[in-house]
Protein backbone atom coordinates (compact mmCIF):
# COMPACT_ATOMS: atom_id res chain seq x y z
CA UNK A 1 0.00 0.00 0.00
CA UNK A 2 1.47 3.40 -0.89
CA UNK A 3 2.41 5.70 1.97
CA UNK A 4 -0.16 8.37 2.78
CA UNK A 5 0.89 11.87 1.77
CA UNK A 6 0.52 14.01 4.87
CA UNK A 7 -2.29 16.50 4.54
CA UNK A 8 -4.85 14.46 2.59
CA UNK A 9 -7.69 12.28 3.65
CA UNK A 10 -7.40 9.57 1.00
CA UNK A 11 -4.56 7.44 -0.34
CA UNK A 12 -5.23 8.40 -3.93
CA UNK A 13 -2.36 8.41 -6.45
CA UNK A 14 -3.97 11.38 -8.26
CA UNK A 15 -1.87 14.55 -8.42
CA UNK A 16 -3.15 18.00 -7.66
CA UNK A 17 -4.50 20.13 -4.87
CA UNK A 18 -7.48 17.84 -4.05
CA UNK A 19 -9.10 20.64 -2.07
CA UNK A 20 -12.33 18.66 -1.33
CA UNK A 21 -10.19 16.43 0.93
CA UNK A 22 -8.14 19.25 2.45
CA UNK A 23 -7.64 19.09 6.21
CA UNK A 24 -8.23 22.34 8.05
CA UNK A 25 -5.44 21.68 10.55
CA UNK A 26 -2.88 22.03 7.73
CA UNK A 27 -3.99 25.55 6.77
CA UNK A 28 -1.86 27.45 9.28
CA UNK A 29 1.30 25.63 8.20
CA UNK A 30 0.55 26.15 4.52
CA UNK A 31 -0.17 29.87 4.98
CA UNK A 32 3.01 30.42 6.97
CA UNK A 33 5.02 28.46 4.38
CA UNK A 34 3.48 30.56 1.59
CA UNK A 35 4.36 33.85 3.31
CA UNK A 36 7.87 32.67 4.09
CA UNK A 37 8.33 31.24 0.61
CA UNK A 38 7.23 34.49 -1.03
CA UNK A 39 9.59 36.45 1.22
CA UNK A 40 12.47 34.33 -0.04
CA UNK A 41 11.29 33.90 -3.62
CA UNK A 42 10.82 37.58 -4.52
CA UNK A 43 14.41 38.76 -3.90
CA UNK A 44 15.91 35.48 -5.13
CA UNK A 45 13.93 35.42 -8.38
CA UNK A 46 14.97 38.99 -9.15
CA UNK A 47 18.59 38.23 -8.31
CA UNK A 48 18.63 35.05 -10.38
CA UNK A 49 17.09 36.87 -13.34
CA UNK A 50 20.04 39.24 -13.08
CA UNK A 51 22.40 36.26 -13.30
CA UNK A 52 20.58 35.13 -16.44
CA UNK A 53 21.16 38.60 -17.92
CA UNK A 54 17.40 39.24 -17.81
CA UNK A 55 15.30 42.07 -16.36
CA UNK A 56 14.36 41.36 -12.71
CA UNK A 57 10.67 41.29 -13.62
CA UNK A 58 11.26 38.15 -15.71
CA UNK A 59 12.21 36.31 -12.54
CA UNK A 60 8.95 37.49 -10.96
CA UNK A 61 6.97 36.34 -14.01
CA UNK A 62 8.53 32.90 -13.51
CA UNK A 63 7.31 32.88 -9.90
CA UNK A 64 3.54 32.98 -10.50
CA UNK A 65 2.05 30.69 -13.16
CA UNK A 66 4.81 28.01 -12.95
CA UNK A 67 4.18 27.71 -9.18
CA UNK A 68 0.47 27.26 -9.79
CA UNK A 69 1.13 24.60 -12.43
CA UNK A 70 3.44 22.65 -10.10
CA UNK A 71 0.92 22.96 -7.25
CA UNK A 72 -1.65 21.22 -9.45
CA UNK A 73 0.59 18.52 -10.94
CA UNK A 74 3.34 18.00 -8.35
CA UNK A 75 3.23 15.79 -5.29
CA UNK A 76 5.92 17.24 -3.00
CA UNK A 77 4.57 20.25 -1.06
CA UNK A 78 8.00 21.27 0.20
CA UNK A 79 9.58 21.80 -3.23
CA UNK A 80 10.11 25.52 -3.75
CA UNK A 81 9.78 25.87 -7.52
CA UNK A 82 11.18 29.00 -9.16
CA UNK A 83 14.36 30.37 -10.76
CA UNK A 84 17.66 28.84 -9.62
CA UNK A 85 21.10 30.48 -9.70
CA UNK A 86 23.00 27.57 -11.24
CA UNK A 87 20.65 27.05 -14.15
CA UNK A 88 20.37 30.82 -14.65
CA UNK A 89 24.05 31.12 -15.52
CA UNK A 90 23.89 28.03 -17.75
CA UNK A 91 20.92 29.58 -19.54
CA UNK A 92 22.68 32.94 -19.92
CA UNK A 93 25.69 31.30 -21.55
CA UNK A 94 23.51 29.18 -23.86
CA UNK A 95 21.22 31.97 -25.05
CA UNK A 96 24.22 34.29 -25.32
CA UNK A 97 25.43 32.20 -28.26
CA UNK A 98 22.49 33.47 -30.29
CA UNK A 99 21.78 37.03 -29.15
CA UNK A 100 23.51 39.74 -27.07
CA UNK A 101 22.52 39.78 -23.39
CA UNK A 102 19.80 42.24 -22.49
CA UNK A 103 18.34 42.53 -25.98
CA UNK A 104 14.67 41.87 -26.68
CA UNK A 105 15.67 38.82 -28.73
CA UNK A 106 17.75 37.50 -25.81
CA UNK A 107 14.77 37.82 -23.45
CA UNK A 108 12.47 36.07 -25.93
CA UNK A 109 14.91 33.21 -26.51
CA UNK A 110 15.26 32.73 -22.75
CA UNK A 111 11.53 31.93 -22.76
CA UNK A 112 12.12 29.58 -25.68
CA UNK A 113 14.81 27.83 -23.63
CA UNK A 114 12.34 27.37 -20.78
CA UNK A 115 9.91 25.63 -23.14
CA UNK A 116 12.67 23.35 -24.50
CA UNK A 117 13.75 22.48 -20.95
CA UNK A 118 10.12 21.74 -20.11
CA UNK A 119 9.72 19.46 -23.12
CA UNK A 120 12.87 17.52 -22.18
CA UNK A 121 11.55 17.11 -18.62
CA UNK A 122 8.19 15.93 -19.93
CA UNK A 123 9.82 13.39 -22.24
CA UNK A 124 11.87 12.00 -19.35
CA UNK A 125 8.79 11.77 -17.15
CA UNK A 126 6.44 10.31 -19.75
CA UNK A 127 9.02 7.78 -20.97
CA UNK A 128 9.89 6.92 -17.35
CA UNK A 129 13.60 7.62 -17.79
CA UNK A 130 14.15 9.17 -14.37
CA UNK A 131 16.32 6.22 -13.34
CA UNK A 132 19.10 7.49 -15.66
CA UNK A 133 20.07 10.22 -13.19
CA UNK A 134 21.31 7.52 -10.81
CA UNK A 135 24.35 7.11 -13.04
CA UNK A 136 25.68 10.45 -11.83
CA UNK A 137 27.43 10.00 -8.51
CA UNK A 138 27.02 12.44 -5.65
CA UNK A 139 30.76 13.34 -5.55
CA UNK A 140 30.66 14.24 -9.25
CA UNK A 141 27.62 16.48 -8.81
CA UNK A 142 29.16 18.02 -5.69
CA UNK A 143 32.26 18.92 -7.69
CA UNK A 144 30.21 20.31 -10.56
CA UNK A 145 27.94 22.38 -8.31
CA UNK A 146 30.93 23.67 -6.34
CA UNK A 147 32.58 24.74 -9.58
CA UNK A 148 29.45 26.41 -10.87
CA UNK A 149 29.01 28.17 -7.51
CA UNK A 150 32.49 29.67 -7.81
CA UNK A 151 31.61 30.73 -11.34
CA UNK A 152 28.37 32.35 -10.15
CA UNK A 153 30.19 34.25 -7.42
CA UNK A 154 32.67 35.44 -10.03
CA UNK A 155 29.85 36.73 -12.23
CA UNK A 156 28.51 38.79 -9.31
CA UNK A 157 31.80 40.53 -8.49
CA UNK A 158 31.01 43.17 -11.09
CA UNK A 159 27.50 44.07 -9.82
CA UNK A 160 28.78 43.85 -6.23
CA UNK A 161 31.45 46.48 -6.83
CA UNK A 162 30.01 48.48 -9.72
CA UNK A 163 32.54 47.17 -12.24
CA UNK A 164 31.10 46.43 -15.71
CA UNK A 165 31.95 42.91 -16.84
CA UNK A 166 31.88 41.02 -20.12
CA UNK A 167 30.60 37.47 -20.36
CA UNK A 168 34.05 36.01 -19.62
CA UNK A 169 33.40 33.15 -22.02
CA UNK A 170 31.69 31.22 -19.22
CA UNK A 171 34.98 30.67 -17.36
CA UNK A 172 35.58 31.89 -13.82
CA UNK A 173 39.24 32.76 -14.39
CA UNK A 174 38.42 34.98 -17.39
CA UNK A 175 35.65 36.75 -15.47
CA UNK A 176 37.93 37.39 -12.47
CA UNK A 177 40.70 38.72 -14.73
CA UNK A 178 38.16 40.99 -16.44
CA UNK A 179 36.99 42.22 -13.03
CA UNK A 180 40.51 42.86 -11.76
CA UNK A 181 41.29 44.94 -14.85
CA UNK A 182 38.26 47.13 -14.18
CA UNK A 183 38.81 47.67 -10.47
CA UNK A 184 39.88 51.25 -11.11
CA UNK A 185 36.25 51.93 -12.03
CA UNK A 186 34.86 50.30 -8.88
CA UNK A 187 32.33 52.27 -6.85
CA UNK A 188 33.11 52.47 -3.14
CA UNK A 189 29.47 53.15 -2.29
CA UNK A 190 28.31 50.15 -4.36
CA UNK A 191 30.95 47.93 -2.81
CA UNK A 192 29.97 49.03 0.68
CA UNK A 193 26.30 48.24 0.07
CA UNK A 194 27.15 44.82 -1.40
CA UNK A 195 29.54 43.78 1.37
CA UNK A 196 27.20 44.95 4.13
CA UNK A 197 24.35 42.89 2.68
CA UNK A 198 26.60 39.81 2.25
CA UNK A 199 27.80 40.12 5.86
CA UNK A 200 24.23 40.53 7.12
CA UNK A 201 22.99 37.48 5.22
CA UNK A 202 25.87 35.34 6.50
CA UNK A 203 25.28 36.44 10.10
CA UNK A 204 21.54 35.73 9.80
CA UNK A 205 22.13 32.20 8.52
CA UNK A 206 21.75 30.73 12.00
CA UNK A 207 18.05 31.75 11.93
CA UNK A 208 16.99 29.63 9.00
CA UNK A 209 13.28 30.55 9.09
CA UNK A 210 14.00 34.27 9.23
CA UNK A 211 13.42 35.92 5.80
CA UNK A 212 16.89 37.44 5.83
CA UNK A 213 17.11 37.97 2.07
CA UNK A 214 13.85 39.95 2.00
CA UNK A 215 14.79 42.03 5.05
CA UNK A 216 18.25 42.76 3.63
CA UNK A 217 16.81 43.87 0.28
CA UNK A 218 14.20 46.08 1.99
CA UNK A 219 16.81 47.75 4.20
CA UNK A 220 19.14 48.29 1.24
CA UNK A 221 16.24 49.78 -0.75
CA UNK A 222 15.34 52.15 2.10
CA UNK A 223 18.97 53.22 2.34
CA UNK A 224 19.08 53.86 -1.40
CA UNK A 225 15.92 55.99 -1.16
CA UNK A 226 16.77 57.94 2.00
CA UNK A 227 20.42 58.64 1.16
CA UNK A 228 19.91 58.97 -2.60
CA UNK A 229 22.58 56.34 -3.24
CA UNK A 230 21.91 56.45 -6.97
CA UNK A 231 23.53 59.89 -7.08
CA UNK A 232 26.61 58.33 -5.44
CA UNK A 233 27.02 55.77 -8.23
CA UNK A 234 24.98 52.91 -6.76
CA UNK A 235 23.00 51.22 -9.55
CA UNK A 236 19.38 50.41 -8.71
CA UNK A 237 16.76 48.20 -10.35
CA UNK A 238 14.77 51.19 -11.60
CA UNK A 239 11.30 51.03 -13.06
CA UNK A 240 9.72 47.56 -13.11
CA UNK A 241 6.71 47.04 -15.42
CA UNK A 242 3.52 46.45 -13.49
CA UNK A 243 0.95 43.80 -14.28
CA UNK A 244 0.96 40.06 -14.76
CA UNK A 245 2.59 38.49 -17.79
CA UNK A 246 0.16 37.76 -20.60
CA UNK A 247 0.32 34.45 -22.51
CA UNK A 248 2.68 34.76 -25.43
CA UNK A 249 4.22 32.05 -27.59
CA UNK A 250 8.04 32.38 -27.57
CA UNK A 251 9.93 32.37 -30.87
CA UNK A 252 10.49 28.90 -32.27
CA UNK A 253 13.01 28.55 -35.09
CA UNK A 254 14.78 25.27 -35.75
CA UNK A 255 18.21 26.89 -35.97
CA UNK A 256 17.72 28.43 -32.51
CA UNK A 257 16.38 25.18 -31.05
CA UNK A 258 19.36 23.25 -32.42
CA UNK A 259 21.76 25.61 -30.63
CA UNK A 260 19.77 25.64 -27.37
CA UNK A 261 19.16 21.89 -27.06
CA UNK A 262 22.59 21.22 -25.55
CA UNK A 263 22.04 23.93 -22.95
CA UNK A 264 18.56 22.52 -22.24
CA UNK A 265 20.01 19.04 -21.63
CA UNK A 266 22.61 20.44 -19.22
CA UNK A 267 19.95 22.41 -17.34
CA UNK A 268 17.66 19.38 -17.21
CA UNK A 269 20.44 17.28 -15.73
CA UNK A 270 21.03 19.78 -12.93
CA UNK A 271 17.30 20.32 -12.38
CA UNK A 272 16.38 16.64 -12.21
CA UNK A 273 19.23 15.73 -9.89
CA UNK A 274 18.49 18.50 -7.42
CA UNK A 275 14.72 18.10 -7.56
CA UNK A 276 14.73 14.34 -7.09
CA UNK A 277 17.27 14.51 -4.29
CA UNK A 278 15.07 17.01 -2.45
CA UNK A 279 11.85 15.10 -3.18
CA UNK A 280 13.25 11.86 -1.75
CA UNK A 281 14.56 13.66 1.34
CA UNK A 282 11.19 15.25 2.09
CA UNK A 283 9.33 12.01 1.33
CA UNK A 284 11.39 10.20 3.97
CA UNK A 285 10.92 12.98 6.55
CA UNK A 286 7.14 13.28 6.08
CA UNK A 287 6.22 9.69 5.19
CA UNK A 288 5.10 10.73 1.72
CA UNK A 289 5.14 8.84 -1.54
CA UNK A 290 7.41 10.22 -4.25
CA UNK A 291 7.11 9.26 -7.90
CA UNK A 292 10.23 10.60 -9.65
CA UNK A 293 8.86 10.51 -13.18
CA UNK A 294 5.69 12.35 -12.17
CA UNK A 295 7.72 15.01 -10.32
CA UNK A 296 10.00 15.48 -13.34
CA UNK A 297 6.97 15.84 -15.62
CA UNK A 298 5.38 18.38 -13.24
CA UNK A 299 8.52 20.52 -13.27
CA UNK A 300 8.56 20.16 -17.05
CA UNK A 301 5.01 21.50 -17.29
CA UNK A 302 6.01 24.38 -15.03
CA UNK A 303 8.83 25.28 -17.42
CA UNK A 304 6.53 25.19 -20.43
CA UNK A 305 4.20 27.55 -18.55
CA UNK A 306 7.14 29.82 -17.70
CA UNK A 307 8.09 30.00 -21.37
CA UNK A 308 4.57 30.93 -22.46
CA UNK A 309 4.21 33.57 -19.72
CA UNK A 310 7.41 35.52 -20.55
CA UNK A 311 9.41 33.87 -17.77
CA UNK A 312 12.64 31.89 -17.48
CA UNK A 313 13.71 28.35 -16.60
CA UNK A 314 12.49 27.17 -13.18
CA UNK A 315 13.18 24.24 -10.90
CA UNK A 316 13.42 23.51 -7.17
CA UNK A 317 16.13 24.97 -4.94
CA UNK A 318 17.72 23.47 -1.83
CA UNK A 319 17.74 26.67 0.23
CA UNK A 320 14.22 27.77 -0.72
CA UNK A 321 12.73 24.29 -0.27
CA UNK A 322 14.34 23.81 3.13
CA UNK A 323 12.97 27.14 4.36
CA UNK A 324 9.47 26.28 3.11
CA UNK A 325 9.64 22.89 4.83
CA UNK A 326 10.73 24.40 8.12
CA UNK A 327 7.97 27.03 7.84
CA UNK A 328 5.38 24.24 7.94
CA UNK A 329 4.37 23.35 4.35
CA UNK A 330 2.04 20.38 4.40
CA UNK A 331 0.23 20.38 1.04
CA UNK A 332 0.59 21.83 -2.45
CA UNK A 333 -1.72 24.65 -1.37
CA UNK A 334 1.34 26.34 0.13
CA UNK A 335 2.86 26.72 -3.34
CA UNK A 336 -0.37 28.01 -4.83
CA UNK A 337 -0.75 30.59 -2.05
CA UNK A 338 2.87 31.66 -2.56
CA UNK A 339 2.13 32.38 -6.22
CA UNK A 340 -1.01 34.29 -5.25
CA UNK A 341 1.09 36.47 -2.92
CA UNK A 342 3.61 37.31 -5.64
CA UNK A 343 0.88 38.10 -8.21
CA UNK A 344 -0.50 41.22 -6.43
CA UNK A 345 3.04 42.52 -6.02
CA UNK A 346 3.41 42.38 -9.79
CA UNK A 347 0.08 44.07 -10.34
CA UNK A 348 0.20 46.83 -7.73
CA UNK A 349 3.54 46.82 -5.94
CA UNK A 350 6.27 47.04 -8.57
CA UNK A 351 7.12 50.57 -7.42
CA UNK A 352 8.50 48.97 -4.24
CA UNK A 353 11.20 47.28 -6.35
CA UNK A 354 12.44 50.52 -7.91
CA UNK A 355 15.12 51.39 -5.35
CA UNK A 356 16.59 47.93 -4.83
CA UNK A 357 20.38 48.24 -5.32
CA UNK A 358 21.77 45.85 -7.93
CA UNK A 359 24.62 45.18 -5.48
CA UNK A 360 22.08 43.90 -2.93
CA UNK A 361 20.76 41.37 -5.42
CA UNK A 362 24.34 40.30 -6.19
CA UNK A 363 24.88 39.85 -2.46
CA UNK A 364 21.81 37.58 -2.24
CA UNK A 365 23.33 35.37 -4.94
CA UNK A 366 26.77 35.25 -3.34
CA UNK A 367 25.36 34.40 0.10
CA UNK A 368 23.24 31.62 -1.43
CA UNK A 369 26.19 30.15 -3.35
CA UNK A 370 28.82 30.05 -0.60
CA UNK A 371 27.33 26.98 1.19
CA UNK A 372 27.45 25.03 -2.09
CA UNK A 373 31.26 25.16 -2.17
CA UNK A 374 31.75 21.91 -0.27
CA UNK A 375 35.26 22.18 1.17
CA UNK A 376 34.35 20.00 4.16
CA UNK A 377 32.91 17.35 1.85
CA UNK A 378 36.14 17.32 -0.16
CA UNK A 379 38.11 16.73 3.03
CA UNK A 380 35.76 13.92 4.03
CA UNK A 381 36.11 12.21 0.67
CA UNK A 382 39.90 12.48 0.90
CA UNK A 383 39.76 10.59 4.19
CA UNK A 384 37.04 8.10 3.28
CA UNK A 385 37.34 7.31 -0.43
CA UNK A 386 40.16 8.78 -2.54
CA UNK A 387 38.61 7.71 -5.86
CA UNK A 388 35.48 9.76 -5.10
CA UNK A 389 37.67 12.72 -4.12
CA UNK A 390 39.55 12.67 -7.43
CA UNK A 391 36.40 12.50 -9.57
CA UNK A 392 34.89 15.33 -7.50
CA UNK A 393 38.04 17.38 -8.11
CA UNK A 394 37.95 16.54 -11.82
CA UNK A 395 34.36 17.76 -12.11
CA UNK A 396 35.20 20.92 -10.14
CA UNK A 397 38.32 21.79 -12.14
CA UNK A 398 36.64 20.87 -15.43
CA UNK A 399 33.81 23.29 -14.72
CA UNK A 400 36.22 26.03 -13.64
CA UNK A 401 38.71 25.66 -16.49
CA UNK A 402 36.59 24.46 -19.41
CA UNK A 403 33.37 26.34 -18.72
CA UNK A 404 29.80 25.25 -18.04
CA UNK A 405 28.87 23.05 -20.97
CA UNK A 406 32.25 21.32 -21.10
CA UNK A 407 32.11 21.07 -17.31
CA UNK A 408 28.83 19.14 -17.35
CA UNK A 409 30.26 16.80 -19.98
CA UNK A 410 33.33 16.23 -17.79
CA UNK A 411 31.03 15.56 -14.82
CA UNK A 412 29.01 13.00 -16.79
CA UNK A 413 32.14 11.35 -18.21
CA UNK A 414 33.77 11.18 -14.76
CA UNK A 415 30.67 9.63 -13.22
CA UNK A 416 30.30 7.02 -15.96
CA UNK A 417 34.05 6.25 -15.83
CA UNK A 418 33.83 5.72 -12.07
CA UNK A 419 30.87 3.37 -12.50
CA UNK A 420 32.66 1.37 -15.21
CA UNK A 421 35.86 1.22 -13.14
CA UNK A 422 34.09 -0.09 -10.04
CA UNK A 423 31.86 -2.52 -11.91
CA UNK A 424 34.78 -3.95 -13.87
CA UNK A 425 36.98 -4.36 -10.77
CA UNK A 426 34.82 -6.04 -8.11
CA UNK A 427 36.21 -7.04 -4.74
CA UNK A 428 36.90 -10.78 -4.53
CA UNK A 429 38.35 -11.35 -1.03
CA UNK A 430 39.53 -14.66 0.40
CA UNK A 431 37.54 -15.84 3.41
CA UNK A 432 38.34 -17.84 6.52
CA UNK A 433 36.20 -19.35 9.27
CA UNK A 434 35.81 -17.43 12.52
CA UNK A 435 37.09 -19.79 15.26
CA UNK A 436 34.24 -21.46 17.16
CA UNK A 437 31.54 -20.46 14.66
CA UNK A 438 30.17 -21.15 11.20
CA UNK A 439 30.77 -17.57 10.01
CA UNK A 440 33.35 -16.56 7.42
CA UNK A 441 35.26 -13.24 7.28
CA UNK A 442 37.98 -11.75 5.09
CA UNK A 443 41.38 -13.21 5.86
CA UNK A 444 43.14 -9.92 5.07
CA UNK A 445 41.17 -8.09 7.77
CA UNK A 446 40.94 -10.95 10.26
CA UNK A 447 44.28 -12.80 10.48
CA UNK A 448 42.86 -15.22 13.08
CA UNK A 449 40.33 -16.59 10.57
CA UNK A 450 40.84 -20.32 9.95
CA UNK A 451 41.76 -21.55 6.46
CA UNK A 452 42.08 -25.12 5.17
CA UNK A 453 45.13 -26.67 3.48
CA UNK A 454 44.76 -26.88 -0.29
CA UNK A 455 41.45 -25.00 -0.11
CA UNK A 456 40.57 -21.38 -0.90
CA UNK A 457 37.24 -19.68 -0.19
CA UNK A 458 36.50 -16.58 -2.28
CA UNK A 459 33.50 -14.26 -2.28
CA UNK A 460 32.46 -12.41 -5.43
CA UNK A 461 31.04 -9.08 -4.20
CA UNK A 462 29.24 -8.13 -7.41
CA UNK A 463 27.07 -9.61 -10.10
CA UNK A 464 28.99 -11.59 -12.70
CA UNK A 465 28.60 -10.36 -16.26
CA UNK A 466 30.57 -9.27 -19.29
CA UNK A 467 32.10 -6.17 -17.66
CA UNK A 468 33.87 -8.00 -14.84
CA UNK A 469 34.17 -11.65 -15.91
CA UNK A 470 37.83 -11.12 -16.82
CA UNK A 471 38.49 -9.74 -13.33
CA UNK A 472 37.30 -13.00 -11.79
CA UNK A 473 39.54 -14.99 -14.16
CA UNK A 474 42.55 -12.79 -13.33
CA UNK A 475 41.91 -13.12 -9.59
CA UNK A 476 41.76 -16.90 -9.81
CA UNK A 477 44.94 -17.09 -11.89
CA UNK A 478 46.79 -15.09 -9.22
CA UNK A 479 45.42 -17.45 -6.60
CA UNK A 480 46.65 -20.49 -8.56
CA UNK A 481 50.16 -19.03 -8.72
CA UNK A 482 50.15 -18.29 -5.00
CA UNK A 483 48.65 -21.68 -4.04
CA UNK A 484 50.17 -24.47 -6.16
CA UNK A 485 48.73 -27.04 -3.70
CA UNK A 486 45.17 -25.92 -4.41
CA UNK A 487 42.73 -28.82 -4.82
CA UNK A 488 39.41 -27.20 -3.78
CA UNK A 489 38.02 -23.78 -4.61
CA UNK A 490 34.87 -22.56 -2.85
CA UNK A 491 33.04 -19.63 -4.43
CA UNK A 492 30.65 -17.79 -2.12
CA UNK A 493 28.05 -16.47 -4.61
CA UNK A 494 25.99 -14.49 -2.09
CA UNK A 495 26.97 -11.25 -3.85
CA UNK A 496 26.04 -12.51 -7.34
CA UNK A 497 22.43 -11.67 -8.09
CA UNK A 498 22.83 -11.44 -11.88
CA UNK A 499 24.67 -13.89 -14.13
CA UNK A 500 24.72 -13.18 -17.84
CA UNK A 501 25.86 -15.47 -20.66
CA UNK A 502 29.44 -14.13 -20.54
CA UNK A 503 29.70 -14.77 -16.81
CA UNK A 504 28.27 -18.27 -17.23
CA UNK A 505 30.69 -18.98 -20.07
CA UNK A 506 33.59 -17.81 -17.89
CA UNK A 507 32.56 -20.17 -15.09
CA UNK A 508 32.29 -23.10 -17.50
CA UNK A 509 35.79 -22.42 -18.84
CA UNK A 510 37.13 -22.27 -15.28
CA UNK A 511 35.54 -25.60 -14.41
CA UNK A 512 37.03 -27.22 -17.51
CA UNK A 513 40.50 -25.88 -16.71
CA UNK A 514 40.27 -26.89 -13.06
CA UNK A 515 39.12 -30.39 -14.00
CA UNK A 516 42.31 -30.87 -16.00
CA UNK A 517 44.34 -29.80 -12.94
CA UNK A 518 42.38 -31.86 -10.44
CA UNK A 519 40.81 -28.85 -8.72
CA UNK A 520 37.16 -29.04 -7.66
CA UNK A 521 34.87 -25.99 -7.68
CA UNK A 522 32.18 -25.71 -5.00
CA UNK A 523 29.48 -23.03 -4.90
CA UNK A 524 27.70 -21.65 -1.82
CA UNK A 525 24.70 -19.31 -1.41
CA UNK A 526 23.71 -19.30 -5.09
CA UNK A 527 20.70 -17.09 -5.84
CA UNK A 528 17.67 -18.87 -7.35
CA UNK A 529 17.70 -16.73 -10.51
CA UNK A 530 21.44 -17.33 -10.94
CA UNK A 531 20.93 -21.07 -10.43
CA UNK A 532 18.23 -21.03 -13.11
CA UNK A 533 20.74 -19.58 -15.61
CA UNK A 534 23.28 -22.25 -14.61
CA UNK A 535 20.72 -25.01 -15.03
CA UNK A 536 19.62 -23.74 -18.44
CA UNK A 537 23.19 -23.40 -19.76
CA UNK A 538 24.31 -26.86 -18.62
CA UNK A 539 26.76 -25.50 -16.02
CA UNK A 540 25.03 -27.39 -13.20
CA UNK A 541 25.48 -30.70 -15.02
CA UNK A 542 29.10 -29.84 -15.83
CA UNK A 543 30.13 -29.07 -12.26
CA UNK A 544 27.81 -31.62 -10.64
CA UNK A 545 24.71 -30.96 -8.56
CA UNK A 546 26.59 -32.06 -5.42
CA UNK A 547 28.92 -29.04 -5.81
CA UNK A 548 26.13 -26.65 -4.68
CA UNK A 549 25.65 -25.91 -0.98
CA UNK A 550 22.71 -23.92 0.33
CA UNK A 551 24.40 -22.55 3.47
CA UNK A 552 27.84 -21.81 4.85
CA UNK A 553 27.32 -24.49 7.49
CA UNK A 554 26.75 -27.17 4.84
CA UNK A 555 29.90 -26.11 2.98
CA UNK A 556 31.87 -26.01 6.24
CA UNK A 557 30.85 -29.57 7.12
CA UNK A 558 31.98 -30.72 3.68
CA UNK A 559 35.33 -28.89 3.94
CA UNK A 560 36.07 -30.31 7.37
CA UNK A 561 35.18 -33.78 6.16
CA UNK A 562 37.64 -33.34 3.26
CA UNK A 563 40.31 -31.96 5.63
CA UNK A 564 40.02 -35.01 7.86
Amino acid sequence: MPARAEGYGHDQPVPGLRLPHYRRENLSGDVMAALTGAAVLVPQSMAYAQIAQLPPVVGLYASVVPLLVYSILGRTPQLGVGPLATISIVGAVGVGKLEPAGSAEFIALSATLAVIVGIVHLLIGVCRLGFLVRFLSEPVMTGFLSGISVLLIATQLGPLTGVPLGTGGGRADEIVVDWLRGLDDASLATTAVGLIVVAGLLLARRWRRFPSALVAVILASLAALVFDLESHGVAIVGEVPSGLATPEAPPWAWDDVRVLIGTALAITLISVLESMSLARTFAEEHDQEVEPNREIAAIGASNVAAGFFQGMVVTSAISRSTIIDEAGARTQLSGALCALIVAPLLMFGTETFRYIPIAALAAVVIAAMLPLIKVAEARRLWRVQRADFWVMLLAFVGTMVLGLEAGILVAVAASVALIVYRVSRPRIPELGRVPGSDSFLEVARHPDAVTYPGTAILRMEASLYFTNADSLTARLRRLERERPDLHTLVLDASGIDVLDSTGDHTLRKLVARYRDRGVRLLLVNVDEDVRAVMDASGFTKLVGADAFFATDADALAHLEAVAR
